[in-house]
């Protein structure tokens, strides 16, 4: 064999061998850690958006089925929701008292308890008549209005603002925090 052989031989072996060098791997790092201290603060926002979105959608299927079971009992039904120090609860009483569901009391058709997530302004009671529609606590036919809000509202969608009509008519939208903004259709 040839010197010039060997010598290409040994050019190629020294070129495959080669990696990546401890300034390269520690620039690349750097640049990692960067890039995730900078995307933290935005996955934090999503989840609170999240959380946000999944408690309105479990008030508003709170008020959804009150009024459905008050048309199919062909009577009134009460959803009950109240503020606690760490979030909120809801309950749709049962009519006859008789339901027995799990994780609720005797006489309660559905209940809820969520954290993180505050009832700021609300009615304490809403009750649906057998056709759908509400009455107020002084027997009016007034439309109620409700907040919610995350406890750490640092975004424009962590709050909620849930409008029920005289008819019943259920409607939600999202808002900056502190807002009391009327929703748009």
């Amino acid at each position: 064999m040839s010197n010039s052989n060997v010598s290409k031989r040994r050019e190629i072996k020294k070129k495959s061998w080669r990696a990546f060098t401890l300034i390269e791997l520690l620039t690349s790092l750097s640049v990692l850690a960067v890039l995730v201290t900078m995307g933290f603060p935005s996955i934090e926002e999503s989840i609170r958006n999240n959380r946000m979105s999944a408690q309105n959608n479990e008030m508003l299927s709170m008020f959804y089925y009150a009024r459905s079971e008050a048309i199919r009992r062909n009577t009134s039904v009460s959803v009950s929701v109240s503020p606690t120090s760490e979030g909120w609860d809801a309950i749709v009483q049962d009519p006859s008292n008789e339901a027995d569901i799990d994780g609720c009391v005797p006489g309660q058709l559905r209940c809820t308890s969520k954290t993180q997530v505050n009832l700021v302004v609300g009615v304490a009671t809403l009750t649906f008549n057998n056709r759908g529609y509400i009455r107020g606590m002084d027997d009016a036919w007034t439309a109620e209005t409700m907040y919610l809000q995350h406890e750490n509202c640092q975004g424009l969608r962590q709050r909620r603002r849930i409008d029920v009509s005289p008819t019943g008519r259920i409607n939600s939208c999202d808002l900056p925090c502190n807002s009391v903004e009327a929703c748009t259709l």
